[in-house]
């Protein structure tokens, strides 16, 4: 190889490297040096961005960027700034902002408070000008972190006919171990995916995934469905593998003709599958982006309600050096489950940025036939953060949107094996868990395009997508997106195996 052919390649090598580069760094507050959450941070010659995570980190693209261009970081309550890509690169990865200081006395120079009445008449007034969130493709990034913490579990088995002593000490035994790696596991999964999201209005949506991740520790992916399944397989492994059984629990015939070898080919079929369902998916993340939406009876239609909420004007802020209300809500009703702060501009009371939260006392969906069927259910937990961004035709659309939902579960189910032979021999045993699941969902609107009818008819929705399933974090899956930057607990999950 010539000389001018080695110098030829490694300049396109460093090239290709440099436009496959991301800029990774971290936004703080210059008084206190503490992380500033959901700063939005975008490059001047693009029309996408990404926003910082709660403890301030953020990765940007650098694909199709230039030293020259300016990278904006702007925040609520925060003086914008604006840095050259080159300034960035040699000043290092920390960014700082000042705060404004919030006084609504000093910076309202008219000599009359704004009534609150009004400014939330104007707010709802002006929904039809400053949203439309239909008929629009939203090119997405969306994290979904699952978390399970059982305080009780316990596996015992009340008779067992037809097995032998040894067999159902064995059988104790198993389930003891098994009991005792669910209650001490730190049970934890994360599923990321980017894609397309086709939305012709709120009821009528589709959505493309272009990559999916799933990271999880296998030997702890322990659901509810997944310890009840756990269970019975000890208890088949102690039957007769050549034989069928009837599974009841309480008054409930659940299968008619459960085999081990049936199952064990089952969990092979699955193990070999990594397939999620894109409806799934889809519902999950139409979750947070129905919060764009200000139609009849969505959430947050609902928020700004005067019939349902009371608002009090709090304070003023600012906003890349534009006044913004503080207004604080909270229920006026007993059907009115939340609190919390709105930020809406005083140029066009647009909401900028909502913060909720379950209102002292209040609780979400409930379902207790505890004494009935052993079932109890209560979401305790629910709070979010929802910010909106302006695009260039003026109109609000939802930039980011984060839910975090924690519910209280107990089960008690007796399972009964009764095998399907003249014997008739039985095996039942009690099933009780009782603990508490915590989910938390991101969404990130990275582009959003117009879309017509017949681009949306067009699109079919597949039914499942293969996901890649990882043991450990790795940014590089990533480096061709704007995504979320991870937490540090996500960069530091390692799986077991």
């Amino acid at each position: 190889m010539t000389l001018k052919k080695f110098l030829l390649i490694t300049l396109l090598s460093f090239s290709s490297l440099l436009s496959a580069q991301n800029f990774s760094g971290r936004v703080l507050d210059t008084i206190n040096q503490q992380p500033i959450p959901y700063v939005a941070i975008q490059f001047n010659s693009t029309t996408h961005g990404v926003i910082s995570n709660i403890d301030g980190y953020f990765t940007i693209s650098l694909d199709a960027v230039k030293d020259s261009d300016v990278l904006n970081i702007s925040c609520l309550g925060y003086g914008t700034k604006s840095v050259l890509l080159n300034n960035l690169k040699s000043d290092g990865t920390v960014i700082y902002l000042s705060e404004h200081l919030n006084e609504l006395d000093a910076v309202i120079l008219t000599g009359e408070r704004p009534s609150i009445d009004s400014i939330m008449a104007r707010t709802n007034r002006n929904i039809k000008t400053n949203y439309r969130p239909n008929n629009v493709s939203n090119k997405i990034f969306h994290r979904s972190t699952a978390y399970m913490d059982f305080d009780e579990l316990n596996f015992d088995i009340d008779k067992a006919s037809g097995m032998r002593k040894s067999k159902l000490e064995s059988a104790n035994k198993s389930l003891d171990s098994l009991t005792n790696v669910v209650i001490n596991a730190n049970i934890a999964h994360y599923t990321d995916f980017a894609g397309t999201f086709f939305v012709l209005d709120a009821k009528n949506k589709k959505l493309n995934v272009d990559k999916a991740t799933l990271l999880l520790d296998k030997k702890r992916d322990f659901s509810m469905e997944t310890i009840e399944k756990k269970g019975k397989e000890i208890i088949l492994k102690y039957l007769d593998p050549n034989a069928t059984y009837k599974v009841k629990t309480g008054l409930f015939k659940v299968e008619d003709s459960l085999s081990l070898k049936e199952e064990i080919k089952k969990e092979q079929e699955e193990n070999e599958k990594k397939e999620l369902g894109v409806e799934s998916l889809k519902e999950t993340a139409s979750s947070q982006l129905n919060k764009g939406f200000f139609d009849q009876d969505t959430f947050m239609q609902q928020l700004i309600d005067t019939d349902l909420y009371r608002f009090i004007l709090q304070d003023v802020t600012f906003y890349m050096n534009e006044m913004v209300y503080v207004v604080n809500f909270k229920p006026r009703r007993s059907s009115s489950k939340y609190s919390g702060t709105h930020y809406i501009s005083s140029a066009d009371y647009g909401i900028l940025r909502t913060d909720f939260s379950f209102a002292k006392g209040k609780r979400g969906e409930k379902f207790n036939l505890r004494l009935l069927i052993g079932v109890k259910y209560v979401e305790n937990i629910s709070n979010g953060t929802v910010l909106y961004d302006k695009n260039i035709e003026g109109y609000y659309q939802l930039k980011y949107a984060y839910r975090e939902i924690g519910r209280y579960i107990y089960v008690h189910r007796p399972f009964k094996f009764i095998e399907n032979s003249s014997s008739r021999d039985k095996v039942s045993f009690d099933f009780l868990l009782e603990g508490s699941i915590k989910e938390k969902h991101e969404l990130l609107l990275l582009e959003t395009n117009p879309l017509s009818q017949a681009e949306y008819n067009q699109f079919t929705q597949p039914e499942h997508i293969i996901y890649q399933e990882l043991d450990r974090y790795d940014a590089n899956i990533w480096k061709d997106y704007n995504v979320i930057e991870p937490l540090e607990e996500m960069k530091q999950f390692k799986s077991s195996e």
